[in-house]
């Protein structure tokens, strides 16, 4: 069935959901565009206690609310446990630590709005709402500077782990799907942990095997960033509507369900594992956390279903916010990153969203709601993946911040986005922007074909190391995989090639190369493949 007619028959057979969902993300549009009269200024967490501190007008009715992740910013539902407000200036101090739905919940989770109660005794929304901006970490970690650009993508322990030393890698991914590690109940080979006051079961085979990937990569000094991913089924079957999001339909991964306080109280319980497990450098490191895969097409990334595009921005915003706010507990030095396709300000389909929109409205919930440390995980594949030469046939990348596309043609318009001061944290700080998945395609091991791979990697190369606002890439794939639709974007062939299996491509020796006093020897003969004279041809000023 052709796509745009299922779609217009979903609708026509669930108008009363659809109006639920366009409501709910009208109100969200009002939220971010109001203005208020009052103010949450700063929310501190210490070991015990939550402060916060806030402004509001003269006049009765003012109250402090509380939203947890599972709650929507919406004044209907904020008539629960509300501190009243006196003073105009005001500080306030709870319990860190509350029973809520059945669980034990850390308020340093929440956002707190000033709300107002009318004449009829419903609150109405006083302020925007605010994540806290300090919370007392559990330990001290020692931070893993990052040494060099050169990164490797989907990073994992097989007879070609060596390619880590080889090629100097300083930085690399690693995809780990949450919901495979956890149980609700002991099985063999688990062990016990409680969050929340509920005891989950962690696999004990799968944190094995993590540990030593991220053991092998800590000990190089190399800069490590989770994946966080969220199957369509989880590991235990009972476990599998609580991390799905509810109105998750398909793709190959779904959104967090943070919609209940169960679901909320799974995903954290996991969050707060690794986060614990990977801070202190006993079992290997997480620096950063990638959160999420592709989320401008979720459809088939991030699913959660045909959704207007508040609601689900307003979805992802959360998960970033919660796994911030735990990794932090732990290590002082992490930063989430969201993870985007090419698609710079065209959408892939009627269920695509638009990289550089998202990326601004990221700014504004933090302008918002109290900024956190969010980097960028860009995904700059050519405009057609299976095309190796996108110099030519990126068609529709240009060098303007209204390009269609992103590719490694114009990398200079994620440099100039990034290094805009109206985009730092806080202003101040330059956010963190990793080319987390990316490569260049040969369609076959040809000669030809292998060669415009291996020009493909030098020019993106070449730019990136130019570019003072890209931090790092992470070259995708490592090794062809016979999993990703036909690609053969490795730096090695097929490990079950006929001829050579596992074999290094050009595009290999070129990554070796690239950063050592081998490069301009080992880059000259792709000048001609791409039809050049010198490197220098290949930037070009945003307009």
């Amino acid at each position: 069935m052709n796509k745009r007619i299922a779609v217009a028959l979903f609708l026509a057979l669930c108008p009363m959901i659809v109006l639920g969902q366009e409501d709910k993300a009208g109100r969200i549009r009002e939220y971010l565009s109001g203005t208020y009269p009052a103010k949450v200024v700063n929310v501190k967490v210490t070991g015990k206690r939550v402060i916060i501190k806030g402004r509001k007008p003269s006049g009765k009715g003012f109250c402090l609310a509380e939203i947890t992740p599972w709650e929507d910013i919406d004044a209907k539902g904020l008539g629960d446990e509300l501190i009243p407000l006196r003073l105009n200036r005001f500080r306030r101090s709870v319990p860190r630590k509350v029973q809520r739905e059945g669980i034990v919940y850390d308020r340093s989770l929440s956002r707190w709005a000033v709300v107002r109660m009318s004449e009829e005794g419903v609150p109405e929304l006083g302020s925007h709402a605010r994540y806290a901006d300090v919370v007392r970490p559990v330990r001290k970690a020692v931070p893993t500077p990052l040494t060099g650009k050169k990164g490797m993508g989907g990073y994992r322990l097989n007879r070609f782990a060596a390619d880590l030393d080889t090629m100097d890698i300083r930085s690399v991914t690693v995809n780990i799907n949450l919901n495979s590690l956890i149980y609700s109940s002991e099985r063999p080979g688990t062990f016990a942990r409680e969050y929340g006051g509920i005891t989950y079961w962690f696999d004990s085979t799968k944190v094995e095997t993590l540990d030593k990937v991220l053991t092998y990569c800590s000990s190089r000094g190399v800069v490590t960033s989770a994946i966080t991913l969220i199957g369509l089924n989880s590991a235990d079957p009972e476990l599998t509507p609580v991390f799905r999001h509810p109105d998750c339909d398909g793709g190959f991964f779904s959104m967090p369900n943070m919609t209940t306080a169960e679901g909320f109280n799974a995903y954290a319980a996991v969050l707060d594992f690794l986060a614990d497990r990977y801070s202190t450098g006993e079992h290997g490191r997480i620096n950063h956390w990638i959160i999420h895969n592709e989320v401008d097409y979720g459809i088939g990334w991030t699913n959660m279903g045909k959704q207007p595009y508040e609601l689900y921005m307003d979805a992802y915003e959360k998960s970033m916010r919660l796994n911030y706010n735990i990794a932090r507990l732990y290590d002082q030095n992490s930063w989430v990153l969201g993870s985007y396709t090419h698609n710079w300000t065209v959408g892939e389909d009627e269920n695509g969203f638009l990289v550089k929109e998202m990326l601004e409205d990221h700014v504004r919930y933090g302008n918002l709601e109290g900024d956190f440390l969010w980097g960028v995980a860009q995904h700059p594949y050519p405009q057609d993946l299976n095309e190796p030469v996108f110099w030519e046939r990126d068609t529709q990348t240009t060098w303007s911040m209204d390009s269609k596309y992103l590719t490694f043609k114009n990398l200079e318009v994620i440099d100039e986005w990034i290094r805009d001061p109206g985009h730092f944290y806080k202003g101040k700080t330059k956010r963190l922007l990793f080319l987390s998945e990316n490569g260049t395609n040969s369609r076959s091991y040809s000669e030809e074909d292998l060669a415009n791979q291996a020009a493909g990697a030098c020019w993106a190369w070449k730019k990136i190391k130019a570019l003072p606002g890209i931090d790092a890439v992470q070259w995708h794939a490592w090794i062809d995989n016979r999993g990703e639709f036909g690609l053969r974007i490795g730096l090695r062939r097929y490990p079950d090639d006929e001829t050579e299996p596992g074999g290094v491509k050009p595009a290999w020796e070129v990554w070796r190369a690239a950063g050592t006093d081998k490069e301009d020897e080992v880059f000259a003969p792709y000048l001609k493949v791409i039809g050049i004279n010198d490197w220098s041809e290949i930037f070009h000023p945003v307009e």
